[in-house]
């Protein structure tokens, strides 16, 4: 017989980008931590050709390239 609650199947995922912030109790809670690095300039241009999708608008592929360039991750 099992003592406690009965989680198998439960995934508990937290997120955020400032884990300095959070309460030391709560960071002991969550058994692995994974870093995942902001997205390269390649990685933001094919972001924002996917949001874009079907979308109608008139920037073309230098445009495209030039913002992937100028945002940060």
């Amino acid at each position: 017989m099992r003592v406690g609650n009965d989680n198998d199947g439960v995934l508990v995922l937290g997120a955020t980008n400032i884990p300095w912030v959070l309460d030391a109790a709560i960071r002991r809670r969550f058994e692995k931590r994974i870093y995942i690095p902001l997205p390269e300039e390649h990685a933001r241009l094919q972001m924002f050709k996917l949001h874009l999708g079907n979308t109608s608008h008139e920037l073309n592929e230098d445009d495209l390239k030039t913002l992937a360039h100028k945002t940060e991750g």
